[in-house]
C-alpha cells in the first residue's frame, strides 16, 4: 500500500525535495501517507487535523508547502517555499514571536536516535505500540516507526479512549499493548480511578514533562515493567537523555513523591551540560533549525568543544546538577514558556491572539495550577465589556486546546515594574 500510495503522490506531479503539509489523524491511513511521502522524497510538514481550521491555516501559512495531503485527497498548494535540501519532516511547536514555529529535521536527525533506541531497549516482533503521541508531535514518529523497525505492531486507538481514564487502561490491557510513549499526564490518566494490571507492558517511556516519583511509584503498583524518563525537545529530536529505571525497580525510598526524576545521561552521542543554569544539549543529530519567524535562531550555537559535525541548543530549560545517580533535574523555564500536558506554549503566541480580539487592549498570559497540573491563565484589559466565555471561544477557534485559558481575568489595568513586566497579576472577574 505504501508503494502504491507514493505511485499515486508521484504520477500527481509530487517530486522531491518539495514540502507536503500531512494533516495527521488517528488512523491507520496515517503511517501509510506518512511513508509513502517519504519514500517520494518529499518533506512533510506533520499538522494535527484536531486543530482549530484557522491554526491549521496559519500553520501552514508558516511553513507554505507546495502539497497538502488529507485522507481525502491531495491538493496542489501556490506561492510554495522551497524546502531545505536536507529536511526530512517539519514539525510545529509554540513560538515566541506571537506565530507558531516551524522546526525543521533532517531523515539523519530522526536515525541517529531511533538507531540507539533500537539498540537500548530491542523492539520485537511480538511487541504492540499504542499510536497515542500528540498528532503533528515530535513521539508519533516513534509510535509508528518502532514497530516498522521491528516487525511488531502499531495499535490505533478510538479517539475517544485518550480522553476517559478508564477507557485508557482498559485499551491497553484490551488490545495486548507492550510498549508505550506517553507523558506523564496520560499516565496520570491510564492510573485514575481503579486501574487494571498491565502485566503485558514491558516498556513506559515518559516524556515531554518532569515525571515525579510519586507517579512512578503508583505506576509500580500496576506494572513491572521498564519506565523509562526521557528528555528532549523538538529542536532536539526524540531522546536527547534519559535515565532508565529497570525491570521492578523502584525509585529511592529517600526521595518524596513530589520529587521529580532526573533525566540521566545523554543518549546517541548527545551530551547534556549545564550554561549558567540552562540545559545545553549538543548533539551530532539536532534540528535542521527554524523555517518559520516564530522560533528563535539563536538558541542553536557552535559546539562548544568545537568538535566536528555537533552543534549545541540552548533549551530554555533551568537544572539543578545535584549528586543523585538519575542526573540532572530540570526544575523550571528561564523564559516564559510553560509546558501543559507535555507540549510547550509560548505565552506570546496566546497573548497575540488575545489581542486579535477588537476589544482587547492588552493581555498577560501566566501559568495557572489546577488540579491536573500546569494549564494557562490569561489577563486582560478591555476596550468595552466581553464575556469571558465569548473571549474563550474567540481564542478557541484560533489556538490548540491547550493554549486555550482556562482562566481569564479582565482587569482595569496591569501593573508594570521598572522593567515594564507585568507584575502582580491578581485574580479579579476570573472566569472558569
Amino acid at each position: 500500500m505504501i508503494d502504491a500510495t507514493a505511485d499515486s503522490l508521484r504520477r500527481a506531479g509530487v517530486r522531491a525535495g518539495e514540502t507536503l503539509s500531512l494533516h495527521a489523524e488517528r488512523h491507520r491511513d496515517l503511517p501509510i501517507m506518512l511513508l509513502a511521502a517519504w519514500t517520494v522524497g518529499a518533506s512533510v510538514q506533520l499538522i494535527d487535523t484536531t486543530l482549530p481550521r484557522m491554526r491549521i491555516e496559519q500553520n501552514e501559512r508558516a511553513v507554505r508547502p507546495r502539497w497538502r495531503l488529507r485522507r481525502d485527497g491531495l491538493s496542489r498548494l501556490d506561492d510554495a517555499l522551497p524546502a531545505h535540501p536536507e529536511c526530512s519532516h517539519i514539525l510545529m511547536t509554540s513560538g515566541s514571536a506571537g506565530v507558531p514555529a516551524a522546526v525543521a529535521v533532517s531523515a539523519a536527525g530522526l536515525a541517529g536516535p531511533m538507531r540507539w533506541y533500537l539498540s537500548e531497549f530491542t523492539p520485537r516482533p511480538d511487541d504492540r505500540v499504542a499510536l497515542v503521541s500528540g498528532l503533528g508531535h515530535d513521539p508519533l514518529l516513534r509510535d509508528i516507526l518502532v514497530p516498522l523497525h521491528s516487525g511488531g505492531t502499531l495499535v490505533i486507538p478510538p479517539a475517544d479512549v485518550l480522553r476517559d481514564p478508564r477507557a485508557v487502561a482498559e485499551f491497553i490491557d484490551s488490545t495486548g499493548i507492550s510498549i508505550l510513549h506517553s507523558t506523564p499526564a496520560l499516565l496520570e490518566l491510564a492510573m485514575a480511578g481503579r486501574p487494571l494490571r498491565l502485566d503485558q507492558l514491558r516498556l513506559v517511556v515518559s516524556g515531554g514533562a518532569p515525571l515525579p516519583v510519586g507517579l512512578v511509584r503508583r505506576l509500580r503498583g500496576i506494572t513491572d515493567s521498564v519506565v523509562v524518563n526521557a528528555y528532549g525537545a523538538t529542536e532536539t529530536p526524540q531522546i536527547a537523555s534519559c535515565f532508565i529505571l529497570g525491570r521492578g525497580v523502584v525509585p529511592d525510598p529517600a526521595l518524596s513523591d513530589a520529587t521529580t526524576l532526573g533525566v540521566g545521561e545523554g543518549v546517541a552521542g548527545a551530551q547534556l551540560f549545564l550554561m549558567d543554569g540552562e540545559v545545553v544539549v549538543r548533539s551530532r543529530y539536532l534540528a535542521l533549525g527554524y523555517v518559520s519567524p516564530g522560533g528563535r535562531a539563536d538558541r542553536f550555537i557552535d559546539d562548544p568543544l568545537a568538535e566536528p559535525g555537533y552543534r549545541a541548543y540552548r533549551t530554555g530549560d533551568r537544572a539543578v546538577a545535584g549528586d543523585r545517580a538519575d542526573g540532572p533535574r530540570i526544575t523550571g523555564r528561564l523564559d516564559r514558556q510553560i509546558s501543559v500536558n507535555g507540549l510547550r506554549i509560548a505565552p506570546e503566541e496566546v497573548e497575540a491572539a488575545a489581542l486579535g480580539h477588537p476589544a482587547v487592549q492588552q493581555a498577560h498570559v501566566a501559568p495557572y495550577d489546577g488540579p491536573a497540573g500546569t494549564l494557562v491563565g490569561l489577563s486582560v484589559v478591555l476596550s468595552e465589556p466581553v464575556e469571558p466565555e465569548v473571549l474563550r471561544a474567540f481564542l478557541r477557534a484560533r489556538l490548540p486546546s491547550r493554549a486555550v485559558p482556562v482562566t481569564i481575568s479582565i482587569l482595569q489595568s496591569l501593573a508594570l515594574n521598572h522593567n515594564h513586566k507585568v507584575v502582580g497579576v491578581p485574580n479579579v472577574g476570573v472566569a472558569e
